[in-house]
């Protein structure tokens, strides 16, 4: 008896985890992501068995415009898109590009692998094939490097709606950041197997798994949490809690051309973190040209983008209360997101050109302006630069434009929690 029980058993594995029955599946489409650690604690030749593992899932699906589609980013110290969903239809095609993904090395930022999936791969408002499974499926041989963001992130990504498998490799993973980043229940999306060399073991439960997971279906909105430790000391991303319209206003002509241009990496960092899309907020300067000129579209990672925006700042300004003037001008009065203001201050405004500032910022915070100053080097007056904050927490200083780095922390927190 015992021995035909086996056999049934034997059997019933079989019938559950053939090829036939992910073959039997195939037609079904799904949205897949694979995010892959390549960070410095991976051998290089395990991370070409990571990779000969994808490329083997790959081959069980039925890939297709209109079928499953895949993707893939790495990550380690940064996050790398190596091919986005749907960008090839042919299976050939996309593994020879899974077999060309580059090792990296690097630290393990996992929370930032995340934030880019549910943020480019997979963004709320656009992007998102309906009516299909999103699934992300996780590879990782260790510890993130900051595991209460990694799990912010994760918790992220799953009101998303979308579905994250988790492979952990070895013995450093830690198992409660594996449960974190996999969806429930975490029998059925989380592995755990000792070396590079047992992925192929649960390849074919892997994708049956997947076949398996229904149509994205996202948690209601809630508002997102902000891990303020990982802001201010880390590189975390954080989304304001009510849609944002932000002006960052800075006079070139008075800092000049040089100065400016480190403003403007500064913007585009601050930007780089800020969660734009998911919370509906927008970022735009006002300067001493003729009109606020827009970053949505700017591309920050390409250098000749940022210097054409750099070059059409250059100009010339009447006065610091000018500019003031223009920044209230700058927003719609219909607008209904709360509209908020990061001013750079360089040196100590005399008394009537002060005044008049003064009476351009009460205007701005009548009309429901929140006014944040970032005062930089040792000609700014302190107390001036408090007086045109809305509140006195919301006043930073810079020692010089080419540290400003130092404040893009405690300035997203600001922004990120605004009521």
């Amino acid at each position: 008896m015992a021995t035909v029980l086996v056999l049934v058993a034997a059997i019933l594995v079989q019938l559950v985890f053939s090829s036939d029955d992910i073959t039997g599946c195939g037609n079904k489409p799904a949205d897949v992501e694979f995010v892959l650690d390549s960070s410095g604690s991976i051998l290089f030749k395990d991370f070409r068995k990571q990779l000969q593992f994808t490329e083997n899932l790959v081959d069980l699906f039925d890939i297709g415009s209109n079928k499953t589609r895949v993707g893939m980013v790495s990550f380690s110290t940064d996050v790398i898109p190596e091919f986005r969903l749907g960008e090839n239809d042919n299976k050939e095609d996309i593994k020879k590009k899974i077999a060309g993904v580059k090792y990296q090395g690097g630290r393990t930022n996992t929370g930032d692998a995340l934030h880019y999936v549910r943020t480019r791969t997979f963004p709320v408002g656009g992007g998102r094939r309906p009516n299909v499974p999103h699934i992300t499926i996780v590879l990782t041989d260790g510890m993130s490097q900051n595991s209460s963001y990694t799990e912010q992130e994760a918790a992220a990504v799953h009101g998303q709606g979308i579905t994250v498998f988790v492979i952990g490799i070895g013995n450093q993973v830690d198992e409660k950041e594996l449960a974190a980043i996999a969806s429930t229940p975490t029998d059925n999306f989380m592995f755990k197997i000792d070396n590079f060399d047992a992925l192929q073991s649960i390849k074919d439960r892997l994708a049956v798994r997947t076949c398996k997971v229904p149509p994205a279906t996202p948690a209601p909105p809630t508002p997102p949490t902000v891990n303020e430790d990982a802001v201010l000391y880390g590189n975390a991303h954080c989304g304001p809690k009510i849609p944002v319209d932000l002006k960052i206003v800075f006079d070139t002509s008075a800092i000049g051309l040089d100065n400016s241009k480190f403003i403007m990496r500064f913007i585009a960092d601050v930007s780089d973190r800020l969660d734009l899309q998911q919370s509906q907020s927008e970022v735009g300067t006002v300067t001493n040209d003729c009109a606020t000129k827009s970053l949505a579209d700017v591309s920050f990672g390409s250098g000749h983008d940022r210097e054409n925006l750099e070059q059409s700042l250059v100009g010339t300004s009447p006065s610091f209360s000018w500019m003031m003037r223009k920044l209230r001008l700058s927003f719609d009065q219909q607008e209904q997101r709360k509209k908020v203001a990061v001013v750079f201050l360089g040196e100590t405004l005399d008394g009537a050109e002060f005044r008049k500032v003064l009476r351009e910022t009460g205007r701005a915070k009548f009309m429901g302006i929140q006014i944040l100053v970032v005062g930089v080097g040792t000609r700014v007056n302190s107390r001036q630069a408090s007086f045109l904050a809305t509140q006195a927490n919301q006043v930073f200083f810079a020692m010089s434009y080419d540290i400003l780095d130092e404040l893009e922390g405690p300035l997203l927190l600001q922004i990120c929690t605004l009521n």
